[in-house]
């Protein structure tokens, strides 16, 4: 079953047209239990700056900021929920947005009910690279202990290597792991 509040964004998107892919914690709550209830999209980086425009004029959405990564909008009928519009160059390393998002469609997401959702091998990759990793390498740490493979780490540094983004991803997934043999995160990942 989709959550109302990515229903909301794909009925959004799709009346202009927009390919997107859901990214962050609605895409790993395909797989486990999550908290999360704000959307994260990522969209073509050749699409970016017309989707960004295009969802200022949309009169469900509140307009936050823009910084030309990311773009943060807020769901009105949702009491304001946090939609974050993501642009792929960000992710790209030494090849274009447009190869990344490609990648993302082609490779890196799986459809559920008719919307494409990340795959937490490429979530756990874009939360390795933000200014932000460290808590995010936290919330990596509650996804496997919730039941996500921890051999998408595996995945996360071949994606590294693919975009030539491995200086940065391998000590990043080198401390998750040094987390993942922490003895209390040890001891409830052998929990039957």
């Amino acid at each position: 079953m989709i959550d109302p509040e990515v229903q909301a964004v794909d009925a959004i998107l799709r009346r202009g047209g927009i390919r997107y892919v859901v990214v962050g914690g609605q895409a790993i709550a395909q797989r486990a239990a999550t908290a999360t209830r704000d959307v994260d999209v990522m969209v073509a980086t050749a699409d970016y700056a017309t989707t960004v425009a295009w969802l200022k004029a949309e009169s469900g959405l509140a307009f936050d900021w823009d910084d030309g990564k990311l773009c943060r909008f807020r769901l009105l009928g949702l009491g304001g929920l946090p939609l974050d519009v993501i642009n792929p160059t960000v992710f790209s390393g030494k090849r274009t947005g447009q190869e990344f998002f490609d990648f993302l469609l082609s490779e890196g997401s799986l459809t559920v009910e008719g919307i494409p959702y990340a795959t937490p091998t490429l979530v756990w990759y874009t939360r390795l690279l933000t200014k932000r990793w460290r808590a995010y390498a936290e919330k990596i740490v509650t996804n496997v202990i919730d039941g996500v493979p921890v051999d998408h780490l595996d995945g996360v540094e071949e994606i590294a290597r693919r975009f030539g983004t491995e200086v940065e991803i391998a000590p990043r997934v080198a401390h998750v792991r040094e987390e993942l043999r922490r003895p209390e995160v040890a001891s409830l990942l052998r929990r039957p």
